[in-house]
Formats: C-alpha cells, structure tokens, sequence
C-alpha cells in the first residue's frame, strides 16, 4: 500500500475503533471460470487496525464495470505466472493425549 496523499483526511473505520487513511491497493478477483485477475492501482481508505478496505461509489462503479467487461486481456497491464499449492495431504492430525499427561 502506498499513502494516496500525506495531507489526505482520516476516517473512522465503521467495523473497530481504528482509522481508516486514504491509501492504493490492489485485489485480486476469482472468475466464474476458475480464472484469476489482479487489479492495481484502486482508490481505498484502509483501516490501521483491522486492515479493511473502504471503496466510494466512483471505485465500486469502475471495479463493476471491469468485472461486466470481462477484464479483456488486452487491457491488462501486464501478465503475470502464479504458483498454486494445496494443502491437501500436508494437514497433520493431531492427537489427544490423556488429561494425566505431563509434557517436559
């Protein structure tokens, strides 16, 4: 994230006691299709605290119509390979030891 203007107002962040300051990010958004998108560069206020992400009406408006539009890949600025891992088969099982059991 980077600060959008140093001067820029604070907002209070609706879900905790934090501030929410005016800042860019960027999300990354599953398609019906299995596929993967990233978009940079978005408008947002994000909370100190719980680190959630605010958009106005005008970044809503543009995200919806680049999703209606089916992000064309000749728009993208850029294409980028991305590694994917399971957790399938790595999940250990823990195991109950009895309460009279003292670890040292």
């Amino acid at each position: 994230m980077t600060p959008e203007s140093p001067a820029a107002p604070q907002m209070p962040c609706p879900r905790c006691e934090g501030v929410a300051m005016p800042t860019t990010v960027r999300t990354a958004i599953w398609r019906s299709d299995d596929s993967l998108v990233i978009v940079e560069d978005i408008p947002a206020r994000v909370c100190n605290l719980c680190m959630e992400q605010y958009y106005d009406e005008d970044v809503s408006d543009a995200l919806r119509l680049l999703m209606e539009r089916g992000f064309p890949a000749g728009e993208a600025k850029k294409v980028i390979t991305v590694p994917v891992f399971s957790l399938e088969g790595r999940m250990r099982t823990r195991v109950e030891l009895p309460e009279d059991t003292y670890l040292d």
